[in-house]
């Protein structure tokens, strides 16, 4: 996994500009269920990239993997010792698409295309919806 530092500003009152995800030494699939693309491969650097709403809201204050872990085990503390929480693995991290999931979802294909090639590059993701093809 690459590190990087994150862009941040120095008053602690401001949230962050971006948030890290790891990125693995491999090709991705796409992570769309409903694609008819069938899991399709996405060579590194390539791809279309999701970042929901519900994503950018649960990452707002967890913008390393160390804080992603803290938020995470704050929660379980919070349960009772046999309780648990099913964690929405789609409100934690960005999803790599193909394109024709991209489209299918309506993204600006340009930006979502530019995210997954600076998240390959660096591990970092805008704190940020993908905008839509209609809100450019």
């Amino acid at each position: 996994m690459k590190t990087t530092s994150i862009s941040t500003s120095n008053c602690q009152d401001e949230k962050p500009l971006s948030f890290e995800v790891p990125v693995r030494n491999e090709a991705g699939h796409c992570s769309e269920p409903e694609c008819s693309c069938g899991n399709a491969a996405i060579p590194m650097g390539s791809g279309y990239l999701h970042i929901s709403q519900k994503v950018v809201n649960f990452r707002n204050d967890c913008p390393t993997p160390r804080d992603l872990l803290f938020k995470l085990n704050k929660k379980q503390a919070t349960l009772g010792c046999f309780e648990t929480f099913a964690l929405d693995h789609g409100a934690v991290y960005p999803r790599l698409l193909c394109k024709q999931a991209a489209i299918q979802h309506q993204l600006s294909l340009e930006i979502a295309a530019l995210d997954a090639k600076n998240w390959w590059n660096n591990g970092v993701v805008p704190l940020r919806s993908t905008p839509t093809s209609f809100s450019r």
